[in-house]
């Protein structure tokens, strides 16, 4: 049967083993350390699970440590000490005498057994250390064992111990260059199932007669393993197998899936990752670009994939969810409703003032929750009320003695109730007018369209050409696609 949450259990007959599995133990054979990059869902987890039992059949003490499951402590040295009480646990030494250090390195170099067998620390979920300088002294301190290989003796620790750092993340801005044990790894990156992986898995889970349907479900989502193990689950004991694929499907192309929202918030959250799928979601494919690391950080998080000299979509899902969503600049019909995604508040970057800053982030996701509700007036309002939060930033931001060359520039009309000296006190409308002015040299026009459909939200001005709120979705979609422009181009 299908595993859609942990690892999957030692012994289970369905597991297919993949090329990334024997890679890593044979770089760790070759006395090497691994650094094992791949998605979340892609079962790095389980091939842990696997290495580690397969080493300590063949006599090589390995502990594998998840770092997700760290308890809260409020200290370093008290991380430190899990982290060593874990290994000891798993290495058979913990009841050998601890040594009083909070330094990783002299922590697990005493918890190895006496002799010269090698031993292996996996470290899981290596990114997830909160605390900057805890990470950099965590891999500081490790960094400094690999330095200490070339010189040591068989039985010192240094020679002794091997690594594997799993994770979805970035080596090259994790921690300080210096202090960084990624660059001493090999790399491994985990591989996706093959068509006849699929093939079996589909023979496994629902019987000869319906196998044929891992031919069109690998088509679709290619071999990634969690969606594949999904849909089979989900597929099973259904009476029409295709129809029952297709409904699953548009499910899943509506964005609406834990799995699906967690790619594109990562990626519509980092602007120079949102630029290169939206390159990717208007022409298919993007020229890949060898020395800008984001182009590897979307293959790692598993949202692209090289096709020759070009960077595409890991699969025909993700493409059309990229090509429907109007945050994406995608116009595409979508079956359903087209899929629209929150950001994190570090997108908003640009702009400065705290509290505005997260004015604009609530409201756009309020927005986005609003609009997967079916309530587009009130995604509309949030929009409009995230756009005049990032309006009024950039104009508190400009020197008092410019304001009037503003005004006059943007042939802004003044009401009574406004202050020349304070654009805290202008109407929306005059935020957009002035916005163009201190562009600082780029294209930033807000559009009035904006402006009308927030104002939609106020029931007098709701009734003036009255619509539906079901009929104001491609007002939604629209808003949606101007306000990731803007979000963008914000100086």
């Amino acid at each position: 049967m299908a595993h859609l949450q942990g690892p999957v259990p030692l012994g289970d007959n369905d597991y297919i083993e993949r090329p990334f599995e024997l890679a890593l133990q044979r770089e760790l054979m070759a006395d090497r350390w691994v650094l094992l990059l791949g998605p979340r869902q892609h079962g790095k987890t389980s091939a842990l699970v696997r290495l580690q039992a397969g080493l300590s059949e063949i006599g090589m003490p390995t502990a594998l440590i998840d770092l997700q499951a760290a308890p809260v402590v409020d200290s370093y040295g008290a991380f430190s000490r899990w982290i060593s009480e874990q290994a000891r646990f798993q290495l058979g030494t913990a009841g050998t005498p601890a040594v009083d250090s909070d330094d990783v390195g002299v922590l697990l170099s005493a918890a190895l057994t006496p002799g010269l067998t090698p031993t292996v620390i996996l470290i899981d979920e290596a990114s997830n250390i909160l605390n900057a300088g805890w990470r950099n002294s965590f891999y500081g301190q490790l960094r400094a064992i690999s330095s200490r290989r070339a010189a040591a003796r068989p039985e010192d620790p240094a020679a002794r111990l091997r690594f594997v750092f799993a994770g979805t993340f970035r080596p090259e801005t994790l921690i300080d260059l210096a202090n960084s044990p990624f660059n001493v790894c090999e790399r491994v990156d985990t591989d996706d199932l093959t068509l006849e992986d699929v093939r079996a898995l589909a023979r496994n889970i629902l019987g000869d007669e319906e196998a044929a349907i891992a031919d069109p479900l690998y088509e679709m989502v290619g071999g990634q393993p969690f969606l594949v193990q999904k849909l089979l689950s989900r597929l099973r004991r259904r009476d029409d197998i295709r129809s029952a694929f297709d409904a699953e499907i548009a499910e899943l192309q509506s964005g609406q899936s834990d799995h699906v929202i967690d790619l594109f918030h990562k990626m519509l959250s980092d602007p120079a990752l949102a630029a290169i799928g939206s390159r990717i979601a208007r022409d298919g494919a993007t020229p890949m670009e060898a020395a800008d690391p984001n182009f590897r950080y979307m293959q790692v998080l598993g949202l692209a994939r090289r096709d020759g000299g070009t960077l595409v979509f890991r699969n025909k899902l993700y493409a059309r969810i990229a090509a429907a969503s109007p945050q994406l600049g995608g116009n595409a019909p979508a079956t359903t409703q087209v899929p629209m995604f929150a950001v994190a508040q570090a997108a908003f970057a640009n702009v400065q003032n705290a509290e505005l800053r997260e004015i604009a982030w609530s409201s756009h996701k309020g927005a986005i929750a609003a609009y997967r509700v079916g309530s587009n007036r009130l995604a509309l309002a949030g929009f409009g009320g995230s756009l005049e939060a990032m309006l009024l930033d950039l104009m508190l931001r400009q020197a008092a003695a410019s304001l009037p060359g503003i005004i006059s520039s943007a042939r802004i009309n003044l009401g009574r109730y406004e202050d020349a000296s304070d654009p805290a006190t202008w109407t929306l409308l005059n935020l957009i007018k002035a916005a163009p002015e201190v562009g600082a040299g780029r294209l930033f026009e807000p559009p009035q369209a904006l402006r009308e459909w927030r104002n939609l939200i106020h029931p007098s001005l709701a009734r003036n050409n009255y619509r539906p709120d079901i009929e104001l979705e491609p007002e939604a979609r629209s808003a949606a696609n101007l306000h990731e422009l803007l979000l963008r181009d914000l100086p």
